[in-house]
C-alpha cells in the first residue's frame, strides 16, 4: 500500500454505512471483472479471425 494513499476509516461508520460500502465496492468491482473478461474475449475473437483470414489457422 502507498504510504500517502487515504485511507478509509470504518470506526466512525453506523453498520449500514459499512454495508452500503461493501454493497458498492462489490458491484464495481463486478462491473471490473465483466469489462476485462469482454476485453479479453475481444483480444481472442480479433486473434482467430486475423489468423483464420490468414490461413495460419487450422
Amino acid at each position: 500500500m502507498m504510504p500517502n494513499a487515504p485511507r478509509v476509516e470504518h470506526e466512525n461508520w453506523s453498520p449500514e454505512m459499512v454495508a452500503e460500502f461493501k454493497r458498492r465496492q462489490r458491484g464495481r468491482n463486478i462491473a471490473l471483472l465483466a469489462a476485462l473478461a469482454a476485453f479479453c474475449v475481444l483480444i481472442y475473437a480479433v486473434a482467430v479471425v486475423k489468423l483464420h483470414e490468414y490461413g495460419q489457422m487450422w
